[in-house]
């Protein structure tokens, strides 16, 4: 067997490999996909809860309205934020909700009028935990945390 034959063989079988593992890893995209779509078409979302809507001041939300939350919820003024609240006294990013080992942490992102948990001010210097039930004050808004 001559060199160049050996050479166009061995370009062969290395262009087999890789085309059998481009092969492989869009099997494993695909299916994956199709787990994801699935759990997704089953409901197996995890809830994460939502806030409710206890005292909505001068704002357009209304009392007993839910709005829910994701694993990283920012509040404030801005459209921007996961969710918005349209009150004068709230600040464009007032405060950040975060879901983190299987609880939920509160943090003032240095607002002007600060945040409430429980009517009592949220430390500046750092997340506090909040529970189901807690109500959190921003501006004139009350919004009660209810987990699922």
């Amino acid at each position: 067997m001559s060199l160049d034959v050996a050479i166009f063989l061995l370009r062969l079988i290395m262009a087999a490999i890789l085309y059998a593992f481009l092969v492989v890893v869009f099997i494993a995209i695909w299916r994956d996909l199709r787990t994801v779509s699935r759990r997704a078409e089953e409901g197996a979302v995890e809830h994460l809860g939502h806030l409710v809507v206890i005292a909505a001041g001068e704002t357009p939300l209304l009392p007993g309205q839910r709005l829910p939350l994701a694993p990283l919820t920012s509040l404030g003024r801005a459209v921007t934020n996961t969710v918005v609240i349209p009150d004068a006294f709230a600040s464009a990013q007032h405060a950040l909700l975060t879901w983190r080992a299987g609880r939920w942490w509160l943090e003032d992102l240095g607002s002007k009028n600060g945040t409430l948990l429980n009517d009592e001010p949220v430390p500046t210097n750092g997340p506090v935990v909040v529970g189901p039930g807690d109500v959190i004050g921003i501006g004139q808004v009350r919004l009660k945390l209810e987990v699922e």
